[in-house]
């Protein structure tokens, strides 16, 4: 049973492509779920756990008003937390380091710990789909992965990201490239990772140069191939 991981640009459409193939196969799409578990185990808040999670927190609007405009209090840093808006695949948010509302059960090192783990569990069950999350590092070495990267021209993203956030060009540009820095910063800091490596990666999708339907066609043909073995 094959388990796929991808890993996309803000604004490649993966997180569509991602969902649409795990439908295609019957799998079951794992994304905003493990942040729902980690909130579960830690008798947290999925609020709190978002605050940790590459994914979460709601709207598309109080997203990027607080990327875009941010208000970072003294002692604020930016760190893998988020804002949930999987059409765009929306990441990492300001987070405060000394906030002290936070919940006594849950820390970066306890984060960390809980997705590693939980994408360690979906892998050996296989028949899933797990997006984004470092997902192809923890699962490198898995010997029924398929890892994809979906990419796409920068023209073509700010295009996505105007439409879908109706953004100007400039804050989107602004917003893609502070996102893909993010991106890069969370595999490197956490896990001494690269994420441009393409080595990391069975396929690298262009769908700039391939269609969405394309692209599913694509993913689904090799995870079948990865079942006969």
């Amino acid at each position: 049973m094959a388990v796929i991981t991808i890993a996309r640009q803000i604004g490649s459409r993966g997180d569509w492509i991602a969902e649409q193939v795990a439908k295609a196969l019957g799998y079951e799409f794992v994304d905003r779920r493990l942040i729902e578990e980690i909130a579960s185990i830690t008798d947290t808040t999925v609020e709190e756990v978002e605050r940790y999670d590459e994914k979460g927190e709601g709207g598309i609007k109080h997203f990027l008003r607080r990327l875009l405009l941010p208000d970072v209090a003294p002692g604020a840093i930016p760190l893998s937390a988020a804002a949930y808006a999987p059409e765009l695949g929306l990441e990492f948010a300001y987070v405060s380091e000394h906030d002290t509302n936070r919940a006594a059960y849950l820390d970066r090192g306890t984060y960390q710990l809980l997705i590693t783990t939980l994408v360690q569990d979906f892998g050996q069950t296989g028949r899933v789909v797990i997006v984004g999350r470092a997902s192809q590092v923890i699962l490198a070495r898995h010997p029924r992965a398929l890892h994809v990267k979906v990419v796409a021209p920068a023209d073509q993203r700010c295009e996505e990201l105007c439409q879908a956030g109706q953004l100007s060009r400039d804050n989107a540009r602004r917003l893609m490239e502070q996102h893909d820095q993010w991106r890069r910063a969370y595999l490197r800091n956490f896990h001494r990772a690269d994420w441009d490596d393409p080595l990391l990666y069975h396929l690298t999708i262009n769908s700039g140069k391939v269609s969405g339907t394309e692209a599913v066609d694509m993913i689904v043909r090799y995870a079948a191939a990865i079942d006969q073995r």
